[in-house]
C-alpha cells in the first residue's frame, strides 16, 4: 500500500511539472535560510561552551552605585585578584587577565642583529597562572604554573609557534623580545577555538606587566583601574552566585570605597559574556539574545513561508485534481487512504526540496563564513544530533504543508465533484488569502529591517565625527630611547615624503583608545572626581591634521613634557563654565599633573556613534607619543606608504612597519551591524521570493476560478485593462493589509534597536512608503504575465461548456 502510494505521488508531481518545480524551489530555499540561520545561531551559543567549569566561571565587572548613574565597566584595580584569593578562600579561584595590542617581535639568530620582525596588533594578554586553572586551554608543550609566576617568561599557541620559530615544537626555552623586554617561551598552547572569546594568540606572565616601570607604582593602588584588566573567579559547586555577590560588595566597600566611592564590584556569568554588549569581550564582538531571538524568528517565518507557499500552490490545484478525488472516492478509497496519499506527495517534494536546501546550504556556508567573519563547516550539519534535527524538521514540514491541502482535497464530495458543482469556497480561497497576507508581512517587515539597518550602517560611516577622518594613515612608533631619539629627524623627514600633506605624533586618532583618567579641580583633591576623561597626549600638529576647531583660547605650545592642556567644549560645561573663554587659564589636575585650560575646542567623538562624546583632555608627552598620523595625498599615496616603510626600515631596524587607513578603521566599529545588514538583505530576498511563488499561486487559482466570469464579462464588452484591475485588485488589498500589520510591527522592533546608538537616522515615513510601493510593484511584475494572460483568453473556449 505504502509503495503503492509512492508511486502514484511520483506520477502526480510528474504530471504538473511547472508546480512541482516552484513547489520544491520554495521549500528547497525555505530549508536553506532556515538551515543557515540555525546554524549561525548555534555557532554563537557555543562560545565558551568547552571549558569543563563554564557553570562556575564568572567575570568580575563594576557597577555604579548611583542607579540613575548606569556606568558599565569591566576593568579592576590590580589588588582584586590576589586580594580576592587571599581574602576569600572559600572561592575556588581567581585569576587575572589583561590585553596588550601593538606588541613588536623580534626574534634573533646567534648573532646580534634582528632576523625576524613581527607585529602583533592582538591576541597578545598578560595572565596570572591561575586563569589557565579556571579556563579549558589546554597546553601542548612546557607548563605555566609555575613560570606565569616569573617575570619575563611566555606562552605562544601553535600557530604563532610556527611563525615565530618554523614549527613550534623547536619553540619551548626559546627566547625573544616582545616590545623590548626579553621574554622565554615556556610553553605551548593549543590553538584557541573559533567559539571563544578569549582571542589568544601568546601570553605573558602577569608578573612582567607589573614589573613595567610605569605600573610598579599601581601594584598595589585600589584607586587605580586599568580598564583591560579583567579579573576571573570560579566558584566551588554548588555555591551560591547571589550570596558571592554580597560578600563582594562587602569587599568592595572595605578596600575600593575609600579610593572610588562611586562603584562596587559585582559578578557576570561567563555564559552571559558573549551575549552582552555593555560590558563587551576582549574582541568587541558580541551577538546579544535579542538578535539570536530575531534570527531564529526570522528563520523559523522562512520556512513557515515556503510551507505557506507549498499550501498555497496545493490548494490552488484543488479544483483541477477534484475529478480524481471523486473517482477515487466512488471506486472505495476512503479519507484516511486519501490523506495519506497526499501527504505522501508532500513527503516526496519535500524531501527532494530538503535535499536541495542541503545541497544549498553547503555551497552558501562559505559565503556566510566570509560575510560574518565566522567558521562555519560542512561537517556541522552531519555532527552530533544535526541528522536528528534534520529528520525533525523534515516531518514538521511535511505536516505543516501537507495536512492541509490533504484534509482539503481528500474532503470533497464525490456527487458535488462528479456534476462540476464544486464552489470556489471548497478551493480555500480564504485561507490562502490569509496565508498571503502572512507572507507579505512577513516580507514587508524583513525589507523594514533590512531598509533601516543599511540607513544606519550609511549614516554611521559618513556622519560628522568632529574631526577629519578621510586620507589619513596611522603607523606605530617605537617608545623606546632609539624611537624617542629620532622622533624629531623622523617628522622632518616625512614632510619631505611627496603625498604627505602633514604629520603628527601623538597616542593615536582622536577615536579609538581607551586611557580613561579622573580630572579634578584644585580645590576638589581628595574628593570623587569632578569627572572621567579621555586623556589623549599630541604634539601640536595634532590640531590642525585632523581640523580640530579652537572655539576659545589657543593650542598649547611644543613641548617634550606636559605643561599645558587643550580641552573640548564639554569638559567646560562640566566644570560650569557656560562660556567656554572662561575657562581659559583655570587650573585643572589630570594624571596627577596641575595645569592650565589654554584653548577650548569643539567636541569630538573618541568613539563609536553608539556612545554619546565625551569630554576630553588633551596635552603633550614626547615620552607618550607612539603612533604617527599622516594626511596624504590619494593621488600619491602608494609611492608614500612605500617610502615611509623604507624610512622605518632605516630609523627603526628592529621595528615592523604596520599600518592602516582612519575612516577604515571607524568603519570597524560596525562590522557586525554591517555584516547583519547584508544578510538581512538576503534573507529579505528570500522571503520577496517565496511569496511572490505564493501570490503566482494565488493568480493562477483565481484565473482558473473566475475563468467563465472573465469570459463572460469579455463577451458583454469588457475592456483587457478592466479584467486586469478585476484581478490585480484583490492581491493587491493583500498586500496592503499584509502592510497595515508589518509597519507597526517592523517600526516597534527597529526603534528598539536605534535606541543602542546615541546618535542615530530617525524612522521616518520614508522607509515604510518605499517598502509597500516596492512590495506592490515586485507584485505585479510576478502575476503580471498570467493576469494578462487570463484577461485575453478567447471568451468562446472559456464559455464553450455552457
Amino acid at each position: 500500500m505504502f509503495r503503492n502510494y509512492l508511486k502514484i505521488a511520483w506520477r502526480n508531481i510528474t504530471r504538473h511539472k511547472t508546480y512541482s518545480v516552484i513547489n520544491v524551489a520554495g521549500l528547497a530555499v525555505g530549508f536553506a535560510a532556515f538551515l543557515l540561520i540555525f546554524l549561525v545561531v548555534r555557532y554563537e551559543q557555543s562560545f565558551d561552551q568547552f571549558h569543563v567549569h563554564k557553570k562556575q566561571l564568572f567575570r568580575l565587572i563594576r557597577v555604579a552605585r548611583n542607579p540613575s548613574h548606569e556606568n558599565y565597566r569591566m576593568g579592576v584595580p590590580f589588588p582584586v585578584a590576589p586580594g580576592l584569593r587571599s581574602n576569600l578562600p572559600q572561592i575556588a579561584n581567581a585569576g587575572a587577565i589583561v590585553r596588550d595590542e601593538f606588541v613588536q617581535v623580534i626574534i634573533k639568530d646567534n648573532g646580534s642583529s634582528a632576523t625576524k620582525r613581527f607585529r602583533e596588533e592582538e591576541g597578545v594578554f598578560f595572565a596570572e597562572p591561575q586563569f589557565f586553572d579556571m579556563f579549558s586551554f589546554p597546553i601542548v608543550a612546557g607548563e605555566y604554573r609555575n613560570a606565569l609566576k616569573l617575570p619575563n617568561n611566555v606562552l605562544l599557541t601553535q600557530r604563532l609557534g610556527d611563525k615565530y620559530f618554523g614549527h613550534w615544537q623547536q619553540a619551548t626555552g626559546k627566547m625573544m623580545r616582545m616590545d623590548g623586554v626579553p621574554m622565554r617561551v615556556c610553553g605551548i598552547l593549543k590553538d584557541m577555538p573559533a567559539n571563544t572569546d578569549f582571542p589568544i594568540k601568546a601570553v605573558l606572565s602577569y608578573a612582567t606587566h607589573l614589573s613595567y616601570p610605569d605600573l610598579k607604582r599601581f601594584m598595589n593602588d585600589w584607586g587605580y583601574i586599568e580598564e583591560d584588566n579583567y579579573c576571573f573567579v570560579q566558584l566551588n559547586e554548588g555555591d551560591s552566585p547571589e550570596q558571592f555577590k554580597s560578600q563582594l560588595k562587602q569587599y568592595s566597600d572595605r578596600y575600593i570605597k575609600p579610593f572610588d566611592p562611586n562603584y562596587f564590584l559585582s559578578i557576570q556569568p561567563l555564559n552571559e559574556m558573549h551575549f552582552d554588549a555593555r560590558f563587551g569581550t576582549f574582541d568587541g564582538r558580541v551577538f546579544s539574545k535579542n538578535l539570536i531571538l530575531m534570527l531564529s524568528t526570522i528563520g523559523i517565518f522562512l520556512l513557515v513561508l515556503a510551507c505557506v507557499n507549498f499550501i498555497n500552490l496545493s490548494t490552488a490545484q484543488a479544483i483541477n485534481r477534484a475529478r480524481e478525488v471523486g473517482v477515487r472516492k466512488v471506486l472505495g478509497s476512503n479519507r484516511r487512504q486519501l490523506i495519506l496519499q497526499f501527504l505522501g506527495e508532500a513527503a516526496v517534494v519535500s524531501c527532494f526540496a530538503l535535499f536541495a536546501g542541503l545541497a544549498a546550504a553547503l555551497l552558501v556556508i562559505p559565503v556566510i563564513n566570509n560575510l560574518l567573519d565566522i567558521q562555519l563547516t560542512a561537517s556541522i550539519l552531519y555532527g552530533g544530533n544535526m541528522i536528528l534535527f534534520l529528520l525533525l524538521s523534515l516531518a514538521a514540514v511535511i505536516l505543516l504543508a501537507g495536512f492541509y491541502p490533504a484534509f482539503l482535497l481528500s474532503g470533497f464530495n464525490p456527487a458535488r465533484v462528479l456534476k462540476s458543482t464544486l464552489s470556489a469556497q471548497q478551493g480555500g480561497i480564504s485561507l490562502r488569502r490569509g496565508l498571503v497576507v502572512f507572507q507579505f508581512f512577513t516580507a514587508q517587515a524583513l525589507i523594514i529591517v533590512t531598509m533601516v539597518m543599511v540607513s544606519q550602517m550609511s549614516y554611521v560611516n559618513t556622519a560628522d565625527m568632529g574631526f577629519n577622518k578621510e586620507a589619513i594613515l596611522t603607523a606605530q612608533l617605537p617608545q623606546d630611547s632609539v624611537g624617542l631619539a629620532n622622533q624629531a629627524v623622523l617628522r622632518d623627514e616625512l614632510l619631505k615624503i611627496p603625498g604627505i600633506e602633514k604629520v603628527s605624533f601623538g597616542t593615536g586618532a582622536p577615536i579609538g583608545g581607551r586611557w580613561f583618567i579622573d580630572l579634578r579641580t584644585p580645590d576638589h583633591v581628595g574628593k570623587a572626581p569632578n569627572m572621567i576623561v579621555a586623556y589623549k597626549m599630541t604634539d601640536t600638529g595634532f590640531f590642525n591634521l585632523f581640523h580640530l576647531q579652537f572655539i576659545a583660547g589657543r593650542p598649547y605650545y611644543d613641548s617634550d613634557s606636559t605643561s599645558e592642556f587643550v580641552v573640548t567644549e564639554n569638559v567646560t560645561r562640566k566644570l560650569g563654565y557656560s562660556d567656554p573663554w572662561r575657562a581659559i587659564g583655570k587650573r585643572i589636575i589630570v594624571s596627577g599633573l596641575n595645569r592650565p585650560i589654554v584653548g577650548v575646542v569643539k567636541d569630538f567623538h573618541t568613539a563609536s556613534l553608539r556612545f554619546t562624546m565625551v569630554p576630553v583632555v588633551m596635552t603633550t608627552d614626547k615620552q607618550a607619543y607612539g603612533m604617527a598620523s599622516v594626511k596624504l595625498n590619494l593621488v600619491q599615496a602608494k609611492p608614500a606608504i612605500a617610502a615611509m616603510e623604507k624610512l622605518w626600515g632605516k630609523y627603526y631596524p628592529d621595528f615592523a612597519f604596520t599600518n592602516s587607513f582612519l575612516d577604515q578603521d571607524i568603519a570597524a566599529y560596525y562590522l557586525q551591524e554591517t555584516q547583519l545588514s547584508q544578510l538581512y538583505k538576503f534573507f529579505a530576498a528570500v522571503a520577496i521570493f517565496i511569496s511572490c511563488l505564493g501570490l503566482y499561486g494565488l493568480v493562477t487559482f483565481m484565473a482558473v476560478q473566475r475563468k467563465k466570469e472573465i469570459g463572460v464579462r469579455k463577451v458583454l464588452g469588457a475592456p483587457v485593462s478592466a479584467i486586469l484591475i478585476l484581478l490585480s485588485r484583490e492581491f493587491t488589498l493583500l498586500i496592503g493589509t499584509a502592510f497595515l500589520i508589518a509597519a507597526p510591527v517592523a517600526w516597534y522592533f527597529m526603534h528598539s534597536w536605534l535606541q543602542q546608538y546615541a546618535y542615530h537616522v530617525n524612522l521616518g515615513p520614508g522607509f515604510f512608503a518605499l517598502t509597500i510601493m516596492g512590495s506592490i510593484m515586485i507584485a505585479w511584475a510576478t502575476v503580471g504575465y498570467t493576469a494578462i494572460k487570463a484577461a485575453l483568453a478567447n471568451p468562446v473556449n472559456s464559455l464553450r461548456s455552457e
